[in-house]
């Protein structure tokens, strides 16, 4: 292989990508809702997934797609879920991202490395994918992952097409961060919101992985809080382990120079981009939890609120951080830093 072809290696392609999976856990009344909408001929062109990373928007996602795609008459559309057959040609196709009739608009890649966000060129496939006209008159469809993703050219562009949909066409919006969304695309989608799984399905979800690999995953649940794909991560980059460390100095009150700066020379140097961004979401929703804990105790309050704002700062630093491919270990320094200020208010 080239230097150039390597290049342009998707990270994104595994065996564990969610357009392979032909399980859904956890999620059964989110399925049925989608089922009963689109049997009873009343089905809108516009989905909005949402739901922390992880916990399974895309295979959702991919599921109601396969599933469209290979029944497009809701009055003669089959069974009580959402699956359809392992061996059919839709499930090959859509595995394959062969499927004229599905699109999927998402970040590009360049120097083997996703882009910091979606583009508008990217968001404009979309506009010509529904200029065209299904295959025996069935759905168009195109997955946006994610759509919090996007930048404010591609999210218009994305909006105009919303806007005025053409027949039998379906936008599927999946969505991290709800609010990071224009109001104007949230009020054209019906919103479908996904929760956490339980510990149990959480193990189930891993344990229905082929060959086996979701079992290096199991340890890492309780960390993961409900989110299979975030579990699936953990194992795979090495980020649990760094994070246990710093959760167990901050509760040991340990969060000195030295293991401050262990932990990020542990998120470093050439291949660590997906255990920093792996880190990075775990530490989101640990300051997350801690403020909103802080805040509903009357004595902590004052630290709630510095901690949401340390929230607020650590959060844009580490997208510039990734968008402008600055010094990582400074920016965890300073975060750490904004942390124990917070602690102490």
């Amino acid at each position: 292989m080239s230097a150039k072809d390597d290049e342009q290696i998707d990270p994104r392609e595994t065996q564990l990508h969610p357009r392979h999976a032909q399980s859904l856990i956890g999620h059964d009344a989110a399925e049925r809702h989608l089922l009963e909408a689109y049997q009873s001929g009343r089905f809108h062109h516009g989905w909005l997934i949402t739901g922390p990373k992880g916990v399974g928007k895309a295979t959702l996602a991919y599921r109601l797609a396969r599933y469209l795609l290979r029944y497009p008459d809701h009055e003669t559309a089959p069974g009580d879920t959402l699956a359809i057959p392992a061996d059919d040609i839709v499930t090959s196709q859509v595995s394959a991202r062969s499927h004229p009739d599905l699109l999927v608009v998402q970040r590009d890649v360049e120097k083997g490395k996703l882009k910091a966000g979606i583009t508008v060129d990217a968001s404009r496939k979309a506009a010509d994918f529904f200029s065209k006209t299904a295959g025996a008159g069935g759905w168009r469809i195109a997955i946006v992952d994610v759509a919090d993703e996007m930048n404010a050219a591609a999210a218009n562009s994305i909006l105009k097409t919303l806007e005025e949909p053409p027949e039998r066409s379906l936008f599927i919006l999946l969505c991290h961060e709800r609010g990071k969304l224009l109001p104007t695309i949230r009020s054209r989608c019906i919103e479908l919101a996904l929760q956490p799984l339980s510990p149990q399905d959480t193990a189930s979800a891993l344990e229905l992985l082929p060959d086996g690999l979701g079992k290096p995953a199991l340890p890492h649940i309780a960390i993961a809080n409900g989110r299979p794909g975030l579990a699936l991560a953990l194992a795979e980059t090495g980020a649990g382990a760094v994070f246990d460390r710093f959760t167990k100095a901050v509760e040991a009150g340990r969060l000195d120079t030295k293991t401050r700066m262990t932990i990020a020379n542990a998120l470093y140097g050439r291949g660590s981009d997906d255990r920093f961004n792996v880190f990075c979401a775990l530490l989101d929703g640990w300051i997350t939890a801690a403020a909103a804990t802080a805040i509903r105790q009357p004595a902590d309050r004052r630290q709630g609120h510095a901690l949401a704002d340390a929230h607020a700062l650590i959060g844009h630093s580490i997208r510039e951080t990734n968008a402008l491919n600055l010094d990582r270990r400074l920016t965890l320094l300073q975060a750490f830093d904004l942390i124990e200020q917070a602690r102490k208010a």
